[in-house]
């Protein structure tokens, strides 16, 4: 089964125009890059995902025509259904387009597969649920492929039209049809805004810990070693912070099970994590017997 995906590149009064070929590159990257993505949530059913192929171009408004050419059996049931591989790439790209502007306001799924955004405005899109659980997240390599795709609306041109059909279509035929989606350089412009990706988790873990520096000024933070390297972390637990205030020794080798909640946030693909300690209970004492004070931790030398 081969569907086709027509990109008709266009000045508003449907002048012919060419475009960049750096820029055409990029379209070609940023299509096989979008149904990568709706691939991996099961939008092209069990089997490969389509490969994309291109047309001949054939004379008129520069026109990308993107054949989704199975390379495998995939069964009945995927998600494009009646529409084609090709309508699952159209809603893909409607839904993220309008997802560059904005959340939708509710979505609902639906008994038949499908799932019903509202957006700002009460405008209503209905797409299957692969589609929407690929795009939900709006990944930064999603919005990537979206630039790609509108490339040549940066400069050279001022419409993209997209359209689905079939490759027993002829171009002309496929281009002369209402189109599906319609994009402009708004668009490309919310595509090409840079946007921080962060995602932020928390867990809580016990781990052993060995702690090589303390710090007892007010919000400073201690050193501790653990089987996962040395960091430096907060001490909420003040029961533990009375006894160290009372006098209690703490040695270099002591062993101390202590409770940590991680606070992990991961930015554009870089992870940060932050380490606050809950509760601190000594296990055992180092090789010392506990009465040898050269072998205590020395406090963190104030700075000057």
């Amino acid at each position: 089964m081969n569907e086709l995906i027509q990109l008709r590149f266009s000045d508003t009064d449907g002048s012919v125009r060419d475009i960049n070929a750096a820029e055409l590159a990029e379209v070609l990257q940023g299509l096989v890059e979008f149904t990568s993505e709706l691939a991996k949530s099961g939008a092209f059913g069990d089997g490969a995902p389509p490969e994309v192929r291109i047309r001949p171009a054939k004379e008129g408004s520069f026109i990308v025509e993107a054949i989704l050419q199975w390379i495998n059996d995939n069964p009945e049931g995927s998600v494009s259904l009646a529409l084609g591989t090709g309508g699952a790439v159209v809603q893909g790209l409607n839904v993220a387009a309008r997802r560059l502007r904005g959340e939708p306001t509710d979505f609902e799924y639906l008994e038949n597969g499908y799932v019903k955004l509202k957006w700002p405005g009460d405008k209503v899109d209905e797409v299957p649920r692969e589609v929407w659980d690929a795009l939900k997240k709006m990944k930064k390599r999603t919005r990537g492929a979206m630039r790609k795709i509108m490339a040549p609306l940066s400069d050279d041109v001022e419409i993209l039209e997209v359209r689905e059909g079939s490759t027993n279509v002829a171009t002309q035929e496929l281009a002369a049809t209402d189109a599906d989606l319609v994009l402009d350089r708004t668009d490309y412009r919310e595509a090409a805004h840079e946007v921080d990706e962060i995602e932020e988790t928390t867990s809580t873990f016990s781990i052993e810990a060995k702690l090589s520096s303390i710090d007892f000024r007010p919000g400073e933070k201690w050193r501790v070693e653990t089987n996962q390297g040395s960091r430096l972390v907060t001490i909420e637990d003040t029961n533990f912070l009375l006894e160290i205030d009372r006098g209690m020794a703490i040695h270099k080798d002591d062993i101390f099970d202590v409770t940590v909640r991680e606070n992990r946030t991961v930015k554009n693909g870089s992870t940060t994590k932050v380490w606050t300690v809950l509760t601190v209970d000594r296990t055992r004492r180092g090789g010392d017997d506990g009465h040898n004070d050269s072998s205590a931790v020395s406090p963190a030398t104030p700075p000057r």
